[in-house]
């Protein structure tokens, strides 16, 4: 965890778990890297431990969050499924 925060109690962590999946499903068409570096802060992790919990590298995960890279299916996959999120697809409205 973040060490510049102190640790919430687990009834603060549920709720703030359920605060950025309420935030999330509000917002269905927000870029990966945005999606990423905000439930990596919501969750008080620095990069490198929220990329050894996803099991990639603290500069791939950089390189993402700051629009550098772009990720593939299956990395963005690794770095969603450890914190219950999955990958979607969301159709653009049409201008009429």
């Amino acid at each position: 965890m973040d060490k510049r925060y102190l640790p919430h109690s687990p009834s603060e962590q549920l709720a703030q778990r359920r605060a950025l999946a309420a935030e999330l499903a509000q917002q269905p068409a927000m870029p990966i890297p945005d999606v990423l570096r905000k439930t990596r802060t919501a969750l008080r992790l620095t990069i490198a431990e929220y990329a050894g919990l996803c099991g990639v590298s603290s500069r791939t995960l950089a390189d993402i969050e700051r629009g550098h890279t772009s990720p593939t299916l299956s990395s963005v996959e690794k770095l969603l499924r450890p914190v219950g999120l999955t990958v979607g697809a969301v159709t653009a409205p049409k201008n009429l």
